[in-house]
């Protein structure tokens, strides 16, 4: 049987919390404003990587530890199990050539009173009822005499032996009817554990699944956030060359000399009047169309952000589905385990009531053994 009630593990409850904890930094992340628009710390998301990726590399080397040093404490234990058997076997030899060879029954002193076959070479004080040796006066017969007890004791012994078989058979029936029913429930165990391996391997894929999505999500991040810099970079500095441009070759630098500007090039004082109007409405179109052009790039930027922020959303509504679904499982395993185990044990103590109560209820004592070969005869 399982047991139900098992300690929590620590590592297991550990790596939860950690990962709980990274998710939630995650996406306090994602939710900032200012963190989003600068972008993220690509430098620090590969030291976590790499740090994630040594700490793996460790936990690997550990278990591979343990299980050469768990093969090589088995593989001393079943050296001594079998050098003590080797001994076991190789004393019980010893002992028993010994006894053969200087512990002979028929070299023991009581061997005459212990002999089987001691009767066989007595003279039996009387044959039948016409027996030679006995004289005029002798008795014949007597009340009470058993002349047949010899063939009624044989067949009684027959009879006891043929009993004694069948008791033998339906023991060894009954044992091999528990054998197979032993062997049954540890097939059945077998199964259940292949299927407790099989939920805890969908539930690994699904947490590297995760993982994956979380890595390709943090990628496209950095991507994102590498574009619109080279992209800002990109429009500052045609930005710059355009202001220098207009800037340089403007009518406000450049002045058109022809009709303010006199024979030497200098301008006449009393005819600059100043920009005109055409040339202030000019400039003015300029800045509404540079005020349009920033709107529409604001507009972009924000309807960009949001779609992230959706995206961001779904995936952590996507992880929570998935973790329900394996705690829903692991509870299903759960229950379907304690289900199995009480039907086991339901079946085990009804055989074990059976044994106790129907099969071995008429048990031979031992007074039943000490009422044969009480007499001489």
């Amino acid at each position: 049987m399982f047991l139900l009630n098992l300690p929590i593990n620590i590592k297991e409850q550990a790596a939860i919390e950690r990962r709980r904890h990274q998710e939630k930094e995650r996406l306090s992340r994602i939710f900032n404003d200012k963190y989003r628009t600068i972008g993220i710390d690509k430098i620090s998301l590969d030291e976590q990587v790499e740090e994630r990726r040594r700490l793996k590399e460790l936990e690997k080397q550990r278990n591979n530890a343990f299980n050469r040093e768990m093969i090589r404490n088995d593989s001393k234990l079943i050296d001594h199990e079998q050098e003590e058997l080797s001994q076991q076997r190789q004393d019980a030899q010893e002992l028993n050539e010994y006894r053969r060879l200087y512990q002979k029954p028929e070299d023991a002193k009581e061997w005459d009173l212990n002999n089987p076959n001691s009767w066989k070479y007595l003279t039996p004080s009387r044959i039948n009822d016409d027996d030679a040796r006995l004289g005029p006066s002798s008795g014949q017969i007597f009340a009470g005499e058993d002349l047949q007890g010899s063939v009624r004791r044989k067949a009684q012994k027959e009879q006891l032996k043929k009993y004694f078989d069948t008791q033998i058979m339906i023991k060894t029936k009954n044992d091999e009817q528990e054998r197979l029913a032993n062997l049954l429930y540890d097939y059945k165990q077998m199964e259940l554990n292949e299927r407790s391996d099989s939920f805890e391997q969908s539930e690994n894929d699904c947490h590297r699944a995760i993982e994956i999505a979380t890595r390709n999500y943090n990628e496209i991040l950095a991507n994102e956030a590498k574009i619109r810099e080279n992209e800002r970079k990109t429009r500052e500095t045609e930005e710059r060359l355009a202001e220098i441009a207009n800037t340089a070759f403007s009518d406000m630098l450049t002045e058109n000399s022809t009709d303010i500007l006199d024979s030497r090039c200098h301008i006449i004082v009393d005819r600059w009047k100043g920009m005109t109007k055409d040339q202030l409405d000019d400039i003015r179109r300029q800045q509404l169309v540079q005020i349009d052009e920033r709107q529409k790039i604001n507009n972009t930027q924000k309807d960009f952000d949001k779609i992230w922020e959706q995206y961001a959303n779904a995936l952590a509504k996507q992880a929570i589905i998935t973790e329900q679904k394996i705690e829903e499982n692991n509870r299903q395993i759960r229950h379907h385990l304690a289900d199995e185990n009480k039907k086991l044990a339901k079946q085990q103590n009804e055989y074990q009531n059976y044994l106790n109560t129907i099969l071995y209820r008429s048990t031979p004592t031992a007074a039943f053994y000490e009422q044969f070969n009480t007499t001489s005869r």
